[in-house]
């Protein structure tokens, strides 16, 4: 609503910072780009955050081996 009176974008929620800063680190986002999403979380948009944890979850390492095998196997890793 506050978006809306005053036309400031609404600022990030604390647990999506939270989240993208725990999750950031499994993914192949390169080392710098992760570097630049840390420093500027605390100047995020609410639209912002979204977009960083939608690119998160399609960049994500998965830590499970049955998890791992499924991507791979959705990337056609194993086609002949």
């Amino acid at each position: 609503m506050d978006e809306v009176l005053n036309g400031k974008p609404l600022e990030a929620e604390m647990w999506k910072l939270g989240y993208i800063e725990t999750l950031l680190h499994y993914t192949s986002i390169p080392t710098s780009e992760q570097l630049e999403i840390l420093s500027s979380l605390n100047e995020l948009t609410d639209e912002e955050a979204d977009e960083i944890l939608k690119k998160i979850k399609e960049n994500e390492i998965k830590r499970d081996p049955r998890d791992q095998y499924e991507q791979m196997r959705k990337a056609g890793v194993f086609d002949d």
